[in-house]
């Protein structure tokens, strides 16, 4: 990088060098690496547009299932949100892409049967939901008819929980995304379970119960999450605490052959 001296300062491209202002002065660089039509055409690119080309694919199914999260959440996607998972969700999206065997490399994209290797994926990176919530939940599907349950035992906040500090009341939290790369937005089902008092002694069972769509051949991509909240002057405020409130894809259901 170097500055531009003279009465008459440049912007943009010449030859291999770009002239450029950045905060208030005037620069100049040369410009590395191939260009843009050079990769678009040059055979010793074909690598790296394959690859584009994937990370594409992969990059696009990442962000539609972040929307649809944010549609299931609503304005409780606050207290998930995390600025690494636009990140973290392409990688694992990227991997879902490179495990489809039955295309040729640069053609290969998202199978409905590689989905399932997003089983785990927290969209908020501190923690899992198994370290915050230790009886995991279980879930049911009948394609047939479309329901979706949703069921965790009775439990005891104390034994059960790691609750973050001041926690008074919790809210469970389900979601179901259709996944078809050819529609946007992904169709979405959500429930929020109402505020529940920690200082019970036992938490009784919870059965969530969504209604998908009858005979749908879409993969289904199940969320769960926990939330805490504490209270402010007789009411329940949100612990926006990332190494407490969880939300993470719990199963995924495809479709038989």
């Amino acid at each position: 990088m170097a500055i531009q001296k003279s009465s008459i300062t440049l912007e943009g491209q010449i030859g291999d060098l770009s002239f450029y202002n950045s905060n208030g002065k005037a620069l100049v660089r040369q410009r590395t690496g191939a260009s843009k039509e050079r990769i678009k055409t040059d055979p010793s690119f074909a690598r790296t547009r394959e690859n584009n080309t994937e990370f594409g694919r992969a990059s696009t199914a990442g962000r539609l299932i972040r929307v649809a999260t944010r549609l299931a959440l609503g304005e409780r996607y606050t207290l998930f949100e995390d600025p690494t998972a636009v990140n973290r969700l392409t990688t694992r999206m990227t991997g879902v892409v490179r495990s489809d065997t039955m295309h040729s490399r640069g053609e290969r994209t998202v199978l409905p049967e590689s989905l399932p290797l997003l089983h785990g994926f927290s969209f908020n990176a501190v923690a899992a939901l198994k370290d915050v919530l230790f009886i995991p939940p279980r879930c049911a599907y009948q394609r047939e008819t479309g329901l979706l349950e949703v069921t965790l035992p009775a439990l005891s906040p104390g034994n059960a929980m790691a609750a973050p500090k001041g926690a008074e009341r919790c809210s469970f939290h389900v979601g179901a995304i259709l996944f078809n790369a050819g529609v946007e937005p992904l169709p979405v089902v959500a429930q929020h379970q109402e505020l529940l008092p920690m200082d019970w002694q036992t938490i009784p069972a919870q059965t969530f119960r969504l209604e998908l769509p009858e005979a749908s051949t879409d993969p289904v991509i199940i969320c769960f999450g926990i939330s805490f909240y504490r209270n402010l002057g007789g009411y329940p405020v949100p612990i926006s605490d990332q190494g407490r409130n969880v939300f993470e894809v719990i199963g995924v259901d495809v479709a038989a052959g």
